[in-house]
């Protein structure tokens, strides 16, 4: 092949967000905002009147990542496997789980969100998200006006791949509820 002048071609690359879905009507997100030490440990966090309490696992925020930054995560050290639990709750408010993102580096994301209402399991979502890649996924409620709650956990298990230096971050941003 033989470069030239008349062999250039110009262009010009424009870097575009990812487009989101529209938010429902009357739309409350747990974006994390109030999240600004990186790595800090995250054991209850309040935004928009919900609590999120961290009720097992190492959560840490991460102000250099996100759906958009900041988000939480926990790590699962070479040859462990570690179960994170997030409650959220709104002073016994009754509301709605619209959806949350999950992320993870290396491995697959086994989750499951349960909704209670007072006291009793109204929702159960168990799936697991192939392997992210470093990326969010969206996991929407197929329910969502079915299942009024007062009460929502978020269980993720992280098991990094088995060798003796690869340690699994792995998380959740942006929780969408309605009321």
């Amino acid at each position: 092949m033989v470069c030239g002048d008349s062999n250039r071609l110009s262009f010009q690359l424009t870097r575009q967000q990812p487009t989101t879905p529209p938010l429902p009507p009357g739309a409350t997100v747990i974006g994390f905002q109030g999240l600004t030490a990186d790595g800090a440990s995250v054991t209850t966090y309040g935004e928009s009147g919900f609590a999120v309490t961290a009720t097992s696992g190492p959560w840490v925020a991460s102000t250099t990542s996100g759906n958009p930054a900041p988000f939480i995560q926990f790590y699962a050290s070479p040859a462990t496997t570690v179960t994170g639990e997030v409650r959220v709750a709104a002073s016994g408010s009754v509301f709605s789980f619209y959806s949350v993102d999950l992320y993870s580096s290396t491995t697959p994301v086994p989750y499951t969100i349960t909704g209670f209402r007072n006291g009793s399991t109204v929702l159960t979502l168990t799936d697991t998200l192939p392997s992210l890649f470093g990326n969010f996924r969206t996991v929407n409620n197929p329910n969502v006006r079915r299942s009024p709650i007062d009460a929502l956990s978020i269980v993720l298990t992280d098991a990094p791949a088995s060798c003796s230096t690869c340690r699994n971050p792995m998380g959740l941003d942006t929780i969408v509820f309605t009321r």
